[in-house]
């Protein structure tokens, strides 16, 4: 069901103030008519409506967070008395108030808070990320029986350092009460005390479990504790979640940590993160849209957040579905504590309900079943070939895709095709092999108009000067080239309004101008390619939430890798060699740029107007004129764990960055130990106030 057909009443008559109550009463509409149990909401906070509680839980936090998200909103369809639960009881345009401070006075609605449906939602922000976790679903769901599943990874630490209420780290005493819970399943713990790091946390994740819990404190896209008593923080960010190679073992993970699961915001979430994530991550997440509560000491199980995912694990063991595990125990949690007076307590306890989010599918069968066929009635679609000696194979690639429908194959056998492709269907255009299946054209290779567009295993080139042209120019939505090779182009492939496309495992060599070349395509991957050659490798503009993986860019004349307005973005595990630029951040921020090889190029990264990105684990070597150049208008960005040596000059920064914990080739402290200085701090030059405080005395693996 689209939002369009509840909009336009297709289905029922359209009720309701606003778009989050439209959708509601057509819930409410469907469970009273269809019979429903579960609903999956699809879409991020602009595809999707979301409804804002303004509670005022009477803490300080109250300052700086006078409404969060929540989904319950959309699963308490009633009020005790059966009629419509519209969470605004007094019609003041407010929803969920609870002391809520206004211009009248404090004020507080009538809210049932009772799930009625069980409810989970995607936050899928492009087509890209709906196919992603949707494969990732249907293949957890059909992989049956999982070896791993019965694995479980516990990461904690302590919550309130020398709190009075007893010597108890409160993330791990939470877990343990898990632990004891699920008394059969293999507990990995990842605790301070046996040197949890990033790095352990991922290894253990990477071997595969049922479930991940992090129970600590958290900032939006990070999560973070400490050793108990000792404020030695701990992290795992956003950008170590994408680098998990845990593939098809993917857990449900549980957070406790202020915002995880806050989905608001232009850069992803903690939570998100993991089910959005290609590669592993998880097959769903639970976490809090808002700044969460849990009790200090031996309270920290006793009631709120922690009390809250204790009743998760316990609901397990009468459900192994999803979603019903979450809705029984937020409705377990309000049964428990609804005996308490108006006052704070009450107000924590309806706010650890109300903004537990669960980003999944709400029927998810945990652990999987047996099956793996396809439902009946679903097919694959026809496969239609072109060459080859088959009785009624087409000749030219063109006629093919003419009489293609959606969902079919045009497979190509080995040859040399001299035509320009337009592509008005969502197809799959395969050849036989990628250097045995050629195209050639005098204009355009193949112009993709489609949706869901997917070529591979051929190679497209010019047979002209490639002037003006494109190997291919996509300008549908998801689209795919992976196993290609395509050169003599001013771009070699053009993505155009074209969210959530992908470019994998591609040869992009010797065009005129661009390998890739997008603009106005946000959430595109670029994965695993050779980019050799070229004036310009990747090249965006206004194209955020890009991740950019695993690529080779070499001999780029100018350019390796541009980014212009394309905040929001992944950088990681890519090699750039001998190229003029390597990685140039203009009017970028928010990007994470992570665990890349850049040597030898004439210029390492280069900041310009660009805010608040974290380059980290990076090797910066040998490369002609700086190693990092941070211009004046770029501030808030952070450069930590870095190996950076032998550059002309390793760093400039005009403006003033985070330096931490870098390995500085022309460090002072390596060359003059006998004097003391070895732990002296690094000064950056560009500014005089400018030190990375804790510099390396060696380099980092």
């Amino acid at each position: 069901v689209t939002l369009d057909d509840i909009y336009n009443g297709n289905y029922f008559a359209v009720q309701g103030r606003d778009d989050a109550e439209k959708v509601k009463y057509f819930i409410k509409d469907a469970l009273e008519n269809w019979g429903i149990k579960y609903v999956m909401l699809v879409g991020g906070y602009e595809q999707l409506p979301v409804r804002y509680s303004y509670l005022n839980d009477r803490s300080s936090s109250w300052e700086y967070e006078r409404r969060f998200i929540s989904d319950l909103y959309y699963a308490d369809v009633y009020n005790a008395d059966g009629s419509f639960s519209s969470w605004d009881s007094n019609n003041n345009g407010y929803y969920g108030e609870y002391d809520h401070e206004t211009a009248e006075g404090k004020k507080t609605d009538t809210v049932d808070l009772y799930p009625d449906v069980y409810i989970g939602r995607l936050a899928c922000r492009n087509i890209r990320e709906v196919n992603t976790v949707a494969d990732k679903i249907i293949n957890y769901e059909n992989n049956g029986e999982k070896e791993w599943f019965k694995n479980m990874v516990m990461c904690g630490g302590d919550l309130y350092p020398n709190d009075p209420c007893g010597n108890i780290a409160e993330g791990i005493y939470i877990e343990e009460a898990i632990a004891k819970e699920m008394g059969n399943f293999n507990i990995t713990r990842e605790y301070p005390s046996g040197g949890m790091n990033m790095l352990t946390i991922s290894r253990a994740i990477n071997k595969g479990a049922g479930f991940v819990v992090f129970a600590g404190a958290g900032a939006h896209h990070l999560w973070a504790t400490h050793p108990y008593d000792e404020e030695k923080w701990i992290y795992y960010y956003d950008y170590n979640i994408r680098l998990l190679k845990n593939k098809d073992r993917l857990p449900v993970v549980l957070t406790s940590g202020a915002r995880l699961g806050q989905f608001n915001q232009s850069r992803e979430c903690f939570n998100w993160a993991f089910v959005s994530s290609r590669g592993g991550g998880a097959v769903a997440s639970i976490g809090s849209t808002g700044l969460c509560w849990i009790g200090h000491g031996k309270n920290s199980t006793e009631f709120y957040l922690g009390n809250l995912h204790l009743r998760l694990f316990k609901e397990y063991h009468e459900t192994d579905v999803l979603g019903a595990m979450v809705g029984d125990a937020i409705a377990s949690y309000l049964s428990a504590f609804n005996t308490y007076h108006h006052g704070v307590s009450e107000s924590f306890h309806i706010k650890a309900a109300e903004e537990l989010e669960l980003f999944g599918d709400p029927t998810l069968a945990m652990g999987g079943n047996a099956g793996g066929s396809l439902p009946a009635g679903v097919t694959d679609g026809r496969t239609l070939y072109v060459g080859g000696s088959g009785a009624g194979n087409y000749t030219t690639i063109q006629d093919a895709v003419n009489d293609a429908a959606d969902g079919d194959t045009v497979f190509v056998y080995n040859g040399t095709y001299h035509e320009e492709v337009k592509v008005d269907k969502s197809i799959r255009l395969v050849g036989q092999d990628e250097r045995g299946t050629v195209l050639v054209s005098d204009g355009n290779g193949i112009i993709a108009n489609a949706d869901g567009v997917a070529i591979g295993h051929m190679s497209v080139g010019s047979g002209g000067s490639g002037k003006n042209y494109a190997g291919i120019l996509c300008r549908g939505v998801g689209c795919t080239v992976g196993n290609a090779t395509v050169s003599g182009y001013d771009w070699g492939i053009y993505l155009e309004n074209a969210s959530g496309c992908i470019v994998e495992n591609s040869r992009l060599m010797k065009n005129n101008e661009y390998a890739i070349y997008m603009t106005h395509s946000p959430g595109a991957i670029v994965s695993g390619n050779a980019v050799d050659g070229n004036w310009y490798g990747v090249w965006s503009e206004y194209s955020p939430s890009l991740t950019v993986e695993e690529n080779n860019f070499s001999n780029n004349r100018w350019y390796a890798l541009w980014m212009d307005n394309s905040g929001g973005s992944m950088v990681s595990g890519n090699t750039f060699f001998m190229n003029w630029y390597s990685i140039y951040l203009y009017s970028s921020g928010n990007n994470t740029v992570y665990g890349n090889e850049i040597r030898r190029n004439e210029h390492g990264p280069q900041f310009v107007d660009a805010d608040d990105n974290m380059f980290g684990n990076n090797d910066v070597e040998r490369n002609e004129h700086y190693g990092i150049s941070v211009g004046k208008r770029s501030s808030g960005n952070s450069f930590t764990n870095n190996n950076i040596m032998d550059n002309a000059q390793n760093a400039w920064d005009d403006h003033g960055s985070t330096w931490d914990g870098n390995y500085w080739s022309d460090y002072i402290g390596l060359k003059i130990k006998l004097f003391g200085l070895i732990g002296l701090p690094y000064h950056v030059p560009g500014n005089i106030n400018q030190w990375d405080m804790h510099p390396r005395t060696e380099p980092l693996n």
